[in-house]
Formats: C-alpha cells, structure tokens, sequence
C-alpha cells in the first residue's frame, strides 16, 4: 500500500542529501571513513530491496541514514567508527537488519546522551566502554541492553538502576530518544523550546495514521502495542522535560495517577496526552500553550 493510499503524507525523499554524504566520504581518501560509510551503504540498500512499500522504504532509509550521518559528523575517530561498523555488521548477521537498526539506534542514543558525543569535551573513556560491551554482546544470541555512568569518584560503573525502575532520570533518557526519533524523521534537531512541540504534532499528524493504533491496547504483547508504547514513552516523557525546562515543572508519582508531571497545584498525565496524539489528534503544543496560561 502507497503512502497516499493510506492517507499517510510520503516522508521527504532524502536521496541527494544521502548522495552527497556518500560522495563526500569517498572523495575523502579516509580509508577508516570509507570503510564505515559501506557498512552502512549495504545496509541501506538491503533496506530498500526488503521495504513493502514507498513509506517503510523512506522511513527505514532515513533511519540508517541518521545514524551514519550524525557518527560521521561527530568527534570519533576511525577506529571508533570501524568497530561501530563491526558491530553493525555482527547484529544484522545475527538478529536480521531491522532488530540491528533498532540496537545501533540506542547505541547512537548512548554515545550521544551518555558520553557527550556532541560536546566540548566527549567522554571517549565512557565510549570506548560502550563499544567493548557491544561488541561482546552483538555475538551473543540474546542482546541486553547495559548502561554505565561515572560514580562520585569519577569511575565507570555499571547503572543497574537505569531502567530497573521508571522515574527522573529514566524519562529524560526516553526523551532523548525521542530527540533522536524525531532527527531520523526530518533530519532536523529538536530543543526542548515549546515550539518543538508545534514540530512533534506536525509529525505525528502526518506520518502516523489513527488507525493504526485506535483499536490497540497499549498493554497487549501485539507488535503494533510494543511499538504504541515505545511512542508513548518517548513522546510524552519528551512533553514532560519541556514542561520541567520552561515551566518549572516536577516530576512526580501517586498511586491514582501514577508518574505525572506537576506544576503548582495542576498535575499533567503527559503519557495519556501522549497516547490520546497517536489514537486521535496530537495535542502537545496545545497543552503547552494552556498549561502556560494557567500557570501566569
């Protein structure tokens, strides 16, 4: 099914942009370079050959091509790149290419979130422990997803309580994963401002249609329900940081309502307003624009 015969807008062909990465690499003469850019060349146009349509074939394009785009772009160098290589290469031998894209998008996600990969100062210490588990985990046959952090004496530990339990720290990892969801969308970042919202309905708006989701439980073990939640959790724990950032908003837990985001004596269910955006219409810049009224 075409995208226009869903009713779903075609996501913007990115072809030049992805030509002019790729040429700029070659031309290069960075052996290093090169040799990550194939990785990710093979990758794509397995991609392409696989999609079962315009759509999936757009979206899961620019996701590869997002990765690769923002990796070159950054502080690493090519020893670094080739081993992200490797590691590519290894889960998509071993879990098949769209279980590999989803792994080295939270890769992506840690090296950028965890170890300032876009920073002044990278902490290539933190990255270069990031690349040594992956690399032991792409071989094994069940992936874990593993989280390190420096302790009060600046050492690397291993954060066991990263996603053990949800609160703070882990909703502002999951709107980081919105920030780079969002990025493998439009090619474009996101801040935290309350215009970023605006952005994030358009998206939704036109990419997801309300079909899709409308007659899926969020706590079924369907696929279309595992990625419902994963939406959920990145959408509306991103609506929550810009609520924390602009607002002076916290974040808080009661029994009836569960993690909400609480301004003076309003409390905001962000991951129902976040739900409510991909079953009807996304309401995020909305409710920024009401809370704010509220809160003067």
């Amino acid at each position: 099914m075409s995208g226009e015969a869903s009713g779903r807008k075609p996501l913007r062909d990115i072809s030049g942009e992805y030509r002019d990465l790729y040429t700029r690499v070659m031309e290069s003469n960075d052996k290093e370079r090169i040799s990550f850019m194939l990785v990710f060349y093979d990758w794509i146009n397995d991609f392409m050959r696989e999609a079962v349509d315009e759509n999936e074939r757009a979206f899961v394009t620019r996701s590869a091509f997002a990765i690769v785009k923002r990796l070159l772009d950054s502080k690493l160098d090519g020893t670094r790149l080739i081993k992200i290589g490797q590691i590519v290469d290894e889960l998509r031998s071993s879990r098949g290419d769209r279980d590999a894209l989803f792994v080295a998008e939270h890769l992506k996600l840690q090296l950028f979130e965890d170890c300032g990969l876009d920073s002044e100062k990278p902490d290539l210490e933190l990255v270069d422990k990031y690349l040594n588990y992956w690399t032991e985990a792409s071989r094994k046959e069940e992936v874990a997803i593993t989280y390190y952090r420096r302790d009060e004496n600046g050492e690397i530990v291993t954060d066991n309580e990263r996603v053990a339990s949800a609160g703070p720290s882990f909703f502002k990892h999951c709107s980081a994963e919105c920030v780079e969801w969002f990025y493998s969308m439009e090619l474009k970042p996101i801040d935290y401002t309350p215009e970023s919202l605006m952005e994030l309905d358009k998206i939704i708006d036109a990419h997801w249609p309300r079909e899709l989701f409308r007659e899926i439980s969020i706590d079924s073990e369907e696929p279309q329900s595992i990625i419902l939640l994963r939406l959920v959790l990145m959408t509306g724990s991103y609506l929550g940081e810009v609520l924390v950032r602009n607002l002076g908003g916290r974040w808080e837990r009661t029994e009836d309502l569960g993690w909400h985001v609480c301004l003076k004596d309003t409390r905001v269910n962000v991951f129902n307003i976040a739900e409510n955006s991909f079953r009807e219409s996304s309401s995020f810049y909305n409710t920024f624009k009401l809370l704010e009224k509220t809160k003067t």
